[in-house]
């Protein structure tokens, strides 16, 4: 007689995961299609509490760009802002299993399975943009007037996010696992793309930041002209975002099985 093995159950897990991403926000609204999308790539570790729920640490990291120059809409295209930035994120996050996924119990085990997650994750960001074929980085230089006696304090680089979404693990062999995902994150600031208020003055710029701040802040047709000083650089009122989609690939780390189950049960009697 052939001796059966334990049924079993993948607890802990580590991974690979690679995909796509690109940005929303006042340089790419919602209603624009993705553009500037860029390769990420990340590692994480999945503890599975249950069969239906786990808890997954991950980093991840990405570049993220947008310019109004490409937009189809002529006023963004005469705004003409823009920025790339390079994203390093950490995040925790819950996954709700909808199927009971890799189950000790025989009879209600399931090899696929969807599932959402949320969780909260910590990013830093450092917003660029090009003038004159150099790279400058905008933070710093304050283009709102961040730092001039008219401005505010110069916004973080380092900022919370809201990472949540959906997908699909698949149960590939014993001890390796597929799975896809698309998610959103939705950030705590309005300068992930250096676009958050208004036109600061130009000749308070030139004056307290200098002609390359003042240049960046407003590289439009007008920017000599000063009519834009007080106007509306960008939305003040919402937040930005930016989309990963990716696939994965784990292995078991850790395994429960129906005899620790027995076991823990002896113990406890």
């Amino acid at each position: 007689m052939v001796a059966l093995a334990p049924a079993s159950a993948q607890v802990s897990e580590a991974g690979l995961t690679g995909g796509l991403s690109y940005y929303i926000g006042d340089i790419n609204p919602l209603r624009h299609y993705p553009r500037h999308m860029h390769m990420a790539g990340g590692l994480f570790y999945r503890y599975n509490i249950t069969p239906h729920y786990a808890v997954r640490f991950q980093g991840l990291y990405t570049r993220l760009e947008a310019y109004d120059s490409d937009s189809p809409d002529p006023v963004q295209q005469t705004r003409n802002l823009g920025f790339r930035s390079n994203i390093f994120e950490l995040a925790f996050t819950v996954e709700v299993n909808f199927l009971k996924y890799r189950s000790i119990d025989r009879k209600n085990n399931h090899l696929w399975t969807p599932y959402l997650f949320v969780g909260l994750g910590y990013f830093h960001m450092n917003p660029q943009n090009r003038l004159d074929d150099t790279w400058y980085d905008l933070q710093p230089l304050g283009t709102e007037g961040q730092g001039t006696a008219s401005g505010g304090k110069p916004y973080p680089l380092d900022v919370f996010n809201i990472p949540h979404g959906f997908g699909f693990k698949f149960a590939l062999s014993d001890r390796v696992d597929l799975g896809v995902e698309w998610g959103l994150r939705r950030t705590y600031t309005d300068h992930l793309d250096d676009v958050g208020g208004v036109y600061a003055d130009r000749g308070v710029l030139v004056e307290e930041a200098g002609p390359l701040t003042a240049a960046l802040a407003d590289p439009s047709a007008a920017r000599t002209s000063g009519i834009n000083t007080g106007r509306a650089r960008g939305d003040s009122n919402t937040k930005d975002w930016y989309q990963y989609t990716g696939l994965s690939l784990s292995m078991l780390l850790t395994r429960f099985t129906e005899c620790d189950a027995m076991w823990s049960k002896r113990k406890h009697r």
